[in-house]
């Protein structure tokens, strides 16, 4: 089979007008708009909807409640903490992207993974990680007699540690972006800078950060919006010492049951996504520009080979990962392996009781590792599903409203999860019209968030695949009688099985640690594994709390191992850490 670009294709044949016209393609097209007006659109509008409709029934009390100061304070803190963790994440993820995509390193492969690693790790994680590391009672600190005073304030508590967390959490997702604009940039461009005798330094300014400067503007915007919209460290880091943030406002707010709580997180959420949506609307149009036009024959290679110069760049890399990724989750190891809050891990004092009998002989942790399974892998086996069949909708049928269909999809996933969540809990409040049933506080609505939130993951590797796919044989097949489903079962599914998968593998990692929507939206008997963990924490079982987290960050790395190890059968980019490999290995 050959392939040939999306915009190259006509309709120049009977066959392939078919593919546009028969009556079971335009049913399915329907369906998948539904199912997108329904899953990204609706949540929003019924946000907007109520949030308005408070705003109109009482104008001054909103004002009152947005310009309060408690929603003033929050406000401050969030624009403070993403400032700071933006420049943070910027500077580190720039920093790791660009030696990554300029210097032969052996190691590229493995520090791009344990780099991609930290971000998959849930926030909180990596919050309960470091305070793990760097408080009074720090196994790994007590060991070595660097831990802080017993009685003392951790330090990781407060402002400056939820920047660090963040800043340090968000770093990967700004390197994958910059990596995005990284491959584009010709090597032509450095072949040529070399041969004017321009150093790797003057190349990097001179010819590269220019080409992918929209990419820099991108990331810093959507690190500013993650940063606006991130629950789980301020939630773990923040509230114990009373540093609230937007979020941790709305969680609190629905905590408190009072009378109008629901009204007075919508109004929040709203002010979240208001701040959101600037900095998203602003990358979209930035980005969306393309000053920087370039000829793609041969996109950007390592061209720094001097070991005098690459080793020392790699051991740095590998000091810092291990610094600010492994040290914290060997603290985590260590802080589950003791008895009890401030004992040093010894060989006397190992214990896997926490593993054995304390964690696994709660329910609420069976429950929550049972629940967080079934959420994630029914999201990642609904959304595959979704995804075939909207990219090939998308492709064949509604190639004319993709510029307005693909935002919808996008809209969610760029929305913070809080928003996400109170616009479900509006959604569903009430009994669902016609069926008179509710799903609010049921495990269903936890789902149908995750399908919201999560089904752009799913459909940008296989809407890639399915565009690139020649028509010749699907016309061969319609015109021996073959239907869509016959056609879609046989002909495409095959070819595009691996973007599936790997669309479906990437929302199981994104959905099973996830807190921000869960926390909203749990009820007993559907805690999820963040909920589980914040529950642990927040009733002072440091060492249950650390044990879960072990065993839920092996899960997602086992995942993401598995997905390395069949990287071959996946599309050229397709898993993130290999973006920051731009498909080179490098070594």
């Amino acid at each position: 089979m050959t392939f040939r670009p999306f915009a190259s294709r006509r309709a120049t044949s009977s066959g392939e007008a078919r593919l546009w016209s028969d009556n079971e393609g335009g049913f399915m097209a329907a369906l998948v708009v539904v199912a997108v007006l329904v899953f990204c659109l609706l949540p929003v509008v019924q946000l907007v909807s109520v949030g308005a409709s408070v705003v109109r029934e009482d104008p001054a009390a909103a004002i009152g409640l947005l310009t309060g100061p408690s929603v003033t304070r929050a406000t401050v803190n969030s624009l403070i903490i993403a400032a700071g963790s933006t420049a943070l994440a910027v500077v580190l993820g720039g920093l790791v992207a660009l030696v990554l995509a300029t210097m032969a390193l052996p190691t590229r492969r493995a520090l791009a993974f344990l780099f991609v690693l930290s971000l998959m790790v849930a926030p909180q994680v990596s919050a309960l990680a470091f305070k793990t590391l760097a408080g009074p009672s720090s196994p790994i600190l007590n060991a070595v007699g660097l831990a802080p005073p017993p009685g003392t304030a951790n330090p990781m508590l407060g402002f400056a540690g939820v920047i660090l967390v963040m800043g340090l959490h968000h770093a990967p997702l700004v390197a994958i972006i910059l990596a995005s604009g990284l491959v584009r940039v010709p090597q032509a461009l450095i072949e040529a800078a070399r041969l004017d005798g321009a150093r790797p330094l003057a190349i990097v300014g001179q010819v590269i950060l220019p080409v992918i400067r929209l990419n820099i503007l991108s990331a810093v915007l959507l690190a500013f919006v993650a940063g606006v919209g991130n629950f789980g460290i301020p939630a773990l880091l923040g509230l114990p010492v009373g540093v609230t943030t937007l979020p941790t406002t709305v969680y609190r707010q629905l905590a408190s049951f009072g009378r109008g709580a629901i009204n007075d997180a919508a109004l929040v959420s709203l002010l979240i996504a208001l701040i959101a949506g600037v900095a998203v609307v602003a990358s979209t149009v930035a980005t969306a520009r393309r000053a920087v036009r370039t000829d793609m024959e041969r996109g950007l290679e390592p061209f720094v080979h001097r070991r005098a110069i690459t080793l020392p760049a790699e051991a740095l890399l590998w000091l810092v990962f291990a610094a600010t990724i492994l040290l914290p989750l060997a603290s985590l190891v260590a802080k589950s392996l003791v008895p009890a809050y401030g004992v040093t891990l010894t060989w006397e004092t190992l214990t896997f009781a926490q593993y054995t009998e304390t964690m696994w002989g709660q329910a609420l942790i069976r429950r929550a590792f049972a629940n967080s399974l079934t959420y994630a892998g029914g999201a990642a086996l609904i959304l595959a599903v979704l995804s075939l069949l909207a990219a090939y909708a998308l492709d064949r049928r509604l190639a004319f409203a993709r510029m307005v269909i693909l935002p919808v999809v996008e809209m969610p996933y760029a929305l913070p999860g809080v928003v996400v969540a109170i616009a479900c809990i509006l959604l569903f409040v009430n009994p669902l019209p016609l069926v008179g049933v509710s799903i609010y506080g049921t495990a269903w609505i936890i789902l149908f968030a995750y399908l919201a939130s999560f089904l752009a993951i799913a459909l940008k590797p296989v809407l890639a695949a399915v565009a690139s796919l020649e028509r010749d044989v699907e016309e061969a097949a319609l015109m021996d009688g073959a239907g869509i489903a016959k056609r879609i079962a046989t002909i495409i599914l095959p070819i595009v099985l691996p973007s599936v998968v790997a669309g479906g593998l990437m929302v199981f990692l994104l959905a099973f640690n996830e807190l921000t929507i869960s926390a909203l939206l749990w009820s007993a008997g559907t805690e999820t594994l963040g909920v589980a963990l914040l529950n642990l924490e927040d009733a002072g079982l440091g060492a249950e709390s650390a044990a879960l987290a072990v065993v839920a960050t092996a899960v997602i790395a086992a995942l993401m191992l598995l997905l390395e190890a069949t990287s071959r059968y996946f599309p050229e980019n397709a898993l993130p850490w290999r973006q920051l490999c731009g498909g080179k290995d490098g070594g």
